[in-house]
């Protein structure tokens, strides 16, 4: 019998700060995981709790799951007609077109129907057949994806298509909550969307915050290396949290191959990039466990990203 495990995105950074300075710590269950706002004093803590309401908003406007949500329906009628979407949807599915073309497909924000089939990370979760598989591989071509920028909509040109936003949501909305956050006058704060991080300022004057990175063969909370950083995203990708096993304990990854249909099969254990753009850090995270690790770090640099690789013989390489 196949053992199904799923499990909420979970925090894979380790953040550590002065433990002489008040901290003012939240969370709330938001997008399948747990989400934290760290922040330093009392007004920003005020301004830290409005935050998670702009959190939920965006949760409805982008899942696919959510029947009153706005991407559920673009999935479930934009083979029909055009269907035009809000300002935000369609800017962060310009986003994800063009992170899925810059990476060839390694990220694909038309892998809906494969997601839905495999059922990683949810309570159906399961290994399809290869005849399954061969039956969605037609639908994953984002270019039968068509948005008008000129009526703000999104049209597929092939029934059955689904757009799955998993792999930059996260992303786009840690950087949409630290920007509410820095308009609203906070200068120094920590937003960690289950893994997702973006660090608003600096620890204190002149230091960088200090971002352990999760190591997989360690208990939850054990870390591999460290980054500095500052005004900017940490975003980590690897198959070591949300997968499924078979009867003989073979584990099947959730990052998905949109050419074979399966899971990717890499050598690398995770994948961590740092940059300014959150949704860019996300969806390229994914990429780069899908590529491997000499076409990732060849995608990197061509991108000019700060990158972090653990390779699955334990190998530590960092860009530039």
């Amino acid at each position: 019998m196949m053992k199904k495990l799923f499990f909420p995105a979970c925090v894979l950074l380790l953040l550590f700060s002065s433990c002489s300075r008040k901290q003012y710590v939240e969370n709330e269950l938001l997008l399948s995981t747990i989400c934290t706002i760290t922040t330093f004093d009392d007004r920003d803590h005020e301004v830290s709790l409005e935050a998670f309401d702009l959190i939920a908003h965006y949760e409805k406007v982008f899942s696919r799951y959510d029947e009153d949500g706005e991407l559920y329906g673009v999935n479930k009628n934009a083979y029909d007609h055009p269907v035009v979407v809000s300002d935000e949807l369609f800017g962060i599915l310009e986003s994800a077109r063009a992170y899925t073309e810059a990476t060839d497909g390694a990220f694909n924000y038309a892998i809906g129907p494969l997601v839905s089939l495999w059922g990683i990370g949810t309570a159906d979760a399961r290994i399809p057949s290869d005849e399954e598989i061969a039956s969605v591989l037609g639908l994953l071509d984002w270019n039968d994806i068509v948005l008008d920028e000129n009526e703000r909509s999104v049209l597929f040109l092939t029934e059955g298509m689904e757009i799955d936003l998993g792999g930059i949501a996260k992303g786009w909305i840690s950087r949409a909550v630290a920007s509410f956050l820095e308009e609203r006058g906070v200068g120094r704060a920590i937003v960690n969307l289950g893994g997702n991080v973006y660090v608003i300022g600096r620890k204190s004057a002149g230091e960088d915050w200090t971002i352990g990175l999760q190591d997989p063969s360690s208990d939850r909370g054990g870390y591999f290396t460290t980054v500095r950083v500052s005004d900017c995203a940490v975003v980590t990708s690897g198959a070591y949290e949300r997968f499924i096993e078979d009867g003989e304990g073979r584990r099947y990854s959730h990052i998905l191959s949109s050419s074979s249909g399966r899971p990717v099969e890499t050598d690398l254990s995770s994948v961590s990039i740092i940059s300014p753009d959150a949704a860019k850090a996300d969806a390229y995270a994914t990429a780069c466990f899908a590529l491997g690790l000499e076409r990732a770090v060849e995608l990197c640099r061509a991108e000019d990203l700060e990158a972090v690789f653990l390779t699955t013989d334990g190998r530590c390489i960092r860009l530039p």
